[in-house]
């Protein structure tokens, strides 16, 4: 099974249309979308997390059309933008408790782990985080949620 797959996918706004969009993304790979501004990029990932309805074509996500049960299969994607979107006034000790909330296989225990690891302060709120924390603390969550457990390697 695929990772996902995108057929003749089409989105169109005032001035910009996304047309006739294929990708394929064979299980156990990553993604990045790299282009222009404007290309499209972040309308594709909108579109592939029913963020934006779709004016034809087809996502599916691990299986699943992605209007199915996306709120399950959410829980096992991961998806990394250009702004992390967590609320400013929240520390990162209340991201884990909000995380734990959201996300059935959370694991505090690793998360606080993670937080050590990266010298990610666990009082300091998000707002006051540099971008690249704030970059860290996104992308090793998103391991925490898919992989529940992991370990990372410094080369």
């Amino acid at each position: 099974m695929n990772a996902l797959e995108i057929k003749n996918l089409t989105k169109s706004f005032p001035g910009f249309k996304l047309d006739d969009l294929n990708l394929t993304l064979p299980s156990g790979c990553i993604m990045g979308l790299i282009g222009e501004n404007g290309a499209g990029k972040s309308t594709t990932i909108k579109l592939i997390l029913d963020m934006i309805h779709k004016d034809e074509g087809s996502v599916i996500i691990l299986g699943n059309d992605n209007q199915d049960r996306l709120q399950l299969v959410k829980e096992d994607i991961g998806v990394v933008l250009d702004e992390v979107g967590l609320p400013d006034c929240l520390t990162a000790r209340h991201i884990g408790k909000v995380m734990s909330n959201i996300f059935h296989n959370w694991n505090d225990t690793e998360y606080k782990n993670l937080l050590d690891k990266f010298s990610l302060p666990d009082n300091k709120k998000f707002k006051e985080f540099s971008r690249g924390m704030k970059m860290k603390l996104a992308v090793h969550s998103i391991c925490l949620i898919l992989f529940h457990s992991f370990q990372f390697y410094s080369y």
